[in-house]
């Protein structure tokens, strides 16, 4: 198992809230094998565990950053604020968090000009991606569940039992695959000329090994979120 997952799963495992590896790491733990390399190491925890997440990684040392909201929806460019203060209600909507140890900011993050915002808050721009071989920054997912269901991309009726949700590998937690390709439909993973080639590769290397069960939950899934059809994938699954 890469080192990076290693190195998070001794973070989180003392945290006190859920947590699953997600994002290209967890395709890599489900394959048994790194497909490619990541620039991001992504971990999902529950909307209910973020102040707690906040704090968590700040008490271990880390900064914390929020990602800007243009009237209720992510702005377009990757803008980011420190969240110095969790009840601050500005970050209330932030969909995730970058938690960034101190000395790997300036690889990570920019510093922009002060900006008029809630506590005037300086503004950061990410740099190029790294391909992380040591933990330098993580993306932390806020996702929900519902009882004992995991709720994807924020819609009720798209749900997974948490037991099928959230497997193990050696004892470290990841979401599962077919979800991850699911959220890999939206069309930036399709449309953005950088990003295309790795979700093609990663569909293309993970469908074949996915169950009969987990390949018609994505199918069912992708006909919930578009019923008017999806023209990327058509074929795919």
């Amino acid at each position: 198992m890469q080192n990076v997952i290693l190195q998070a799963n001794e973070i989180f495992k003392t945290a006190g809230f859920d947590y699953a590896v997600c994002g290209g790491f967890a395709l890599d733990m489900f394959a048994g094998k790194e497909l490619r390399p990541h620039g991001d190491f992504d971990i999902t925890i529950f909307k209910e565990d973020k102040h707690r997440a906040v704090q968590f990684m700040k008490e271990h040392g880390w900064g914390a950053y929020g990602r800007f909201m243009e009237e209720g929806r992510m702005a377009t460019l990757l803008l980011f604020f420190e969240i110095d203060d969790i009840t601050n209600s500005y970050w209330d909507d932030c969909r995730n968090m970058w938690a960034i140890k101190p000395d790997s900011l300036p690889n990570v993050l920019h510093k922009l000009d002060r900006i008029k915002g809630p506590g005037d808050m300086y503004t950061y721009q990410t740099r190029k991606w790294l391909v992380q071989d040591t933990l330098e920054f993580i993306e932390l997912e806020f996702d929900i569940r519902d009882g004992n269901n995991y709720v994807a991309k924020e819609n009720p009726q798209i749900t997974r039992p948490m037991d099928k949700a959230i497997l193990h590998k050696d004892g470290v937690p990841y979401l599962a695959p077919e979800i991850i390709l699911f959220f890999k439909t939206d069309k930036l993973s399709w449309q953005h000329p950088n990003i295309r080639p790795k979700t093609e590769g990663d569909f293309n290397t993970i469908m074949p090994l996915l169950s009969d069960e987990s390949k018609q939950w994505l199918r069912d899934a992708v006909d919930t979120a578009y019923p008017d059809g999806h023209e990327w994938i058509e074929g795919v699954l």
